[in-house]
């Protein structure tokens, strides 16, 4: 969580610095559309679905002591991750900008900037994925802070990279840092990944090893991954067709946005999906019942006073991290804008989410891939029919946050036969607890907004990073003390009672 916490605080620091020295200028709305589609590509390949599909078995082998079988094994995976991305990175070098032209609506001096760009970006691309498998295999050894500090380095290499190589090289010094942060990261892991006996070596035999349960295990995450990843593009697609800036404003909003998200989601998800496969396979379905709840109950806890904080402190925040340079006001107020409108289905995405692992928890794949796809057309639709109707960014957030509230409502009814959602009414009271314990915050909040002050617009000073700062410890300060008075479960658990 630290190193996660750490690597948002990062990611937010290079969106400023990328910020200062592009503006949200047709430059920067290149840069952050062309290395959104590795991004998505790192989605698919690298992360949740390689890592969901290699600590199993890799966690089987080490148990069993047979060394043997899991160097092999990891050879294989490293080879035919290579030979799965190298045509990527191909195909981005010959054929980059009549690809930019087809998923953007730019004009040809941003397509010519893109397609120098994404070769670099591709490459990168292909030095965090086999990265990953180092990392999978990290966890599985219990090298969890070499595996989580990794990625750190790639976001040191892109904020010292473009603010000091920009004078020289322009918008390609994002290019360059980005693949030495990648070769970094990669490079770091597998130093740490040889301490185990590993080594990097051409296989291609697979016989004596489980590569093909593993790569149809992986294979059927990635279908969900790709799912995903069109719905995203196709956001970016949107924002590239409406004013100047909206990309950046649409990606920088998601930063602020995956802060908090991605800290408390990815930690309570980390800890209850193992859990809820366990309990169901053991055929303890009132356990199952009883994880889920608890986790949908302290997701709550964390994101609704993370929504009503980063909502009421929109535009101080970004205006404090962002505003310098070329990124103005008017630049950060609509970022702030975007921001405000994903807030509002932050725990809707988070528990859309869980509901996912309970599915996965019970070998309902099928039916959640299904549901992810329909997600994906819902979201691509209301997107197409709100951008009609004139709404302009905000048709981005407006569309995800109605399609992830309907679609949890439908897990919640598909799932009714493990666990009936609507009749717990431990969860209905834990949920109603969190709630009534969030109003000092909500009416601290309130109070704030209707005093009208502005003394954000200075933009990004110690000052104004101070006073944020302090306002978001006054914020945490009064939610911490509303819980201990509400006696809210999560912080007895944290006590170790």
């Amino acid at each position: 969580m630290l190193c996660t916490l750490t690597s948002r605080v990062l990611g937010i620091v290079r969106a400023r610095v990328i910020g200062s020295v592009f503006g949200a200028s047709g430059t920067a709305d290149v840069i952050n559309f062309t290395f959104n589609i590795p991004n998505n590509f790192r989605k698919i390949f690298a992360e949740g679905a390689i890592n969901a599909s290699i600590i199993p078995f890799f966690s089987r082998l080490i148990e069993s002591e047979d060394t043997k079988t899991s160097k092999r094994l990891f050879a294989l995976l490293c080879t035919y991750q290579t030979l799965i991305l190298l045509p990527l990175v191909l195909v981005s070098y010959l054929y980059g900008e009549p690809l930019l032209a087809f998923f953007s609506d730019f004009d040809a001096g941003q397509l010519i900037l893109g397609a120098r760009l994404l070769p670099f970006f591709m490459v990168y691309l292909l030095t965090i994925s086999v990265g990953s498998i180092f990392n999978g295999l990290l966890h599985c050894h219990k090298s969890f802070f070499h595996s989580h500090a990794a990625p750190l380095l790639f976001s040191f290499s892109v904020i010292f990279g473009v603010q000091f190589l920009h004078p020289y090289f322009g918008a390609m010094s994002m290019a360059y840092s980005a693949l030495a942060g990648g070769v970094l990261q990669g490079a770091y892991s597998y130093l740490v990944v040889r301490r185990y006996g590993y080594h990097l070596n051409v296989a291609f035999d697979t016989r004596g090893t489980p590569f093909k349960p593993l790569m149809k295990s992986w294979v059927q995450m990635v279908f969900s991954s790709i799912i995903v990843v069109i719905a995203q593009m196709v956001a970016f697609w949107y924002a590239s067709s409406l004013s100047e800036g909206s990309v950046t404003a649409f990606s920088n909003s998601l930063i602020f946005w995956q802060a908090p998200y991605g800290i408390f989601f990815n930690a309570i998800v980390a800890v209850s999906f193992p859990l809820m496969s366990r309990a169901y396979g053991l055929g303890r379905h009132d356990e199952l019942q009883k994880i889920s709840r608890e986790a949908l109950i302290n997701l709550l806890t964390f994101l609704l006073p993370s929504t009503i904080l980063l909502f009421a402190l929109s535009n101080e925040s970004v205006s404090a991290v962002l505003q310098t340079g070329n990124y103005t006001l008017a630049d950060a107020n609509l970022t702030a804008k975007v921001l405000r409108y994903y807030l509002l289905g932050m725990t809707s995405a988070a528990w859309f989410g869980l509901m996912q692992r309970v599915g996965y928890s019970v070998e309902r794949h099928k039916t959640m891939t299904e549901v992810t796809a329909f997600m994906s057309i819902l979201d691509i639709a209301l997107m197409w029919l709100f951008i009609r109707r004139g709404l302009g960014i905000i048709a981005l957030p407006l569309a995800s946050i109605i399609s992830f509230s309907l679609c949890f409502v439908w897990l919640a009814y598909i799932l009714r036969d493990r666990y009936p959602l609507y009749r717990d009414k431990a969860l209905a009271k834990g949920l109603v607890r969190v709630v009534l314990a969030n109003i000092p915050l909500s009416a601290l909040c309130i109070l704030y907004s209707t005093l009208g002050l502005r003394w954000y617009v200075s933009g990004s000073t110690l000052k104004n990073l101070g006073l944020v700062t302090l306002l978001g410890g006054v914020g945490v300060g009064v939610t911490l003390l509303s819980y201990t008075i509400a006696n809210i479960p999560f912080l007895r658990m944290l006590k170790g009672k």
